[in-house]
């Protein structure tokens, strides 16, 4: 009965989220035709730096740390309208690492690896706030440090969600670096969930 409740909490953020995702999906086609680009896509190649809070599972029992950390690549077009509407679709890839509890050699850490595709939607020209989401394929992988060896989690594999905000500066005509926040939830073993808080530098050529 636990499992089913627990099953159920956990599905509420995936229903949450892609509401989210379909919002900003929404939002793309309901651009003014007459909000035309002010200057069409450029690639943008997106590197973000992440320490990480996880949320769910409880750490304690499952020998991990609360504390974590992480990166993402992410690929993608940048729209850039006259009205300062700046819209990006995007993929990409991002690992997660879960420090374990202790340090006696045989602690087991977790590993989330995700591969997703999404939107970035953010409003004006050298300062841009901007709102994110994300879903995509997940799995987790676990190692002992001690016995130097890694492996998937059984039954760990599952669509992955994710939602942000970001503050996008513009420091040139091909460079943006900004701070953003982000939650996170892998319909996988445990439904792991956790918060994000880092840094991001995006080339636009």
């Amino acid at each position: 009965m636990s499992r089913n409740r627990m099953s159920a909490r956990g599905r509420r953020p995936v229903l949450s989220l892609a509401l989210a995702a379909a919002s900003a999906c929404a939002a793309v086609a309901l651009v003014p035709r007459e909000a035309q680009a002010a200057n069409y896509g450029r690639f943008d190649l997106g590197l973000d730096g992440d320490a990480t809070a996880l949320m769910h599972p409880d750490a304690s029992s499952n020998n991990l740390s609360t504390l974590g950390t992480g990166f993402k690549v992410r690929f993608g077009d940048h729209f850039g309208y006259r009205n300062g509407l700046v819209l990006t679709p995007e993929v990409g890839y991002a690992f997660d690492h879960v420090f374990p509890a202790g340090n006696n050699g045989l602690d087991v850490a977790e590993n989330m690896n995700r591969i997703f595709a999404g939107l970035r939607v953010g409003f004006g020209r050298f300062v841009m706030p901007t709102v994110y989401a994300h879903a995509g394929y997940g799995f987790q992988s676990v190692s002992v440090s001690g016995l130097n060896n890694a492996g998937t989690v059984p039954g760990s594999n599952g669509l992955t969600l994710d939602v942000g905000v970001a503050v996008e500066f513009r420091l040139a005509t091909h460079l943006m670096i900004g701070p953003h926040a982000e939650y996170v939830y892998m319909d996988t073993t445990g439904t792991p969930q956790w918060l994000a808080f880092g840094g991001h530098i995006d080339f636009l050529f």
